[in-house]
């Protein structure tokens, strides 16, 4: 991995922020053009808060991840969340994000690779509220002038989480 252009780096701190917005907004139809059609979007269970010895903190069950959807299915949660039939997306969560720690490498191949940390304040219906805070490592390309999500992999600071995550980070 090497290093990428100053201009680089805004580009691609601009994509993860406008990114945000649109999340925040409830803009997914709009969110689903920033991905590649091989996007790959993962998210592990965390087994433990404490590794073994010699494990890494983020060892995740193998058999069990959150989410591990492509293009296709992170499509039909959009569209299940707008037909507001998604029990826990109704109504609609309040959402704020924020993303910082924002670190670049560029691949051989063009890619780049952003690693950057978040919160996200979630508040179902008024009355519950939830806050996750984790890294992310996103895989981003270029097609045509624009930057593309090619692959996220989101890593969970908690292991112990709420009955039901509906939301993307």
């Amino acid at each position: 991995m090497g290093s990428i252009s100053p201009e680089l780096h805004r580009e691609v701190e601009r994509f993860l922020f406008d990114e945000a917005s649109l999340l925040d907004e409830g803009r997914l139809t709009e969110w689903l053009d920033l991905l590649t059609d091989d996007v790959r979007y993962v998210m592990p269970v965390r087994r433990h808060a404490q590794p073994r010895k010699g494990e890494s903190p983020a060892t995740a069950a193998a058999s069990f991840m959150l989410f591990d959807d492509d293009k296709s299915s992170l499509t039909m949660r959009v569209k299940r969340v707008a037909t507001g039939h998604a029990y826990a997306e109704a109504p609609v969560s309040v959402l704020q994000r924020l993303i910082g720690n924002i670190r670049t490498e560029g691949g051989a191949d063009g890619a780049i690779t952003a690693h950057s940390n978040f919160m996200v304040y979630q508040e179902r219906r008024g009355r519950f509220a939830a806050t996750f805070i984790g890294k992310r490592r996103d895989l981003l390309r270029r097609e045509g002038p624009s930057l593309k999500l090619a692959r996220r992999d989101v890593e969970l600071a908690q292991t112990i989480l709420p009955s039901t995550i509906s939301i993307l980070f």
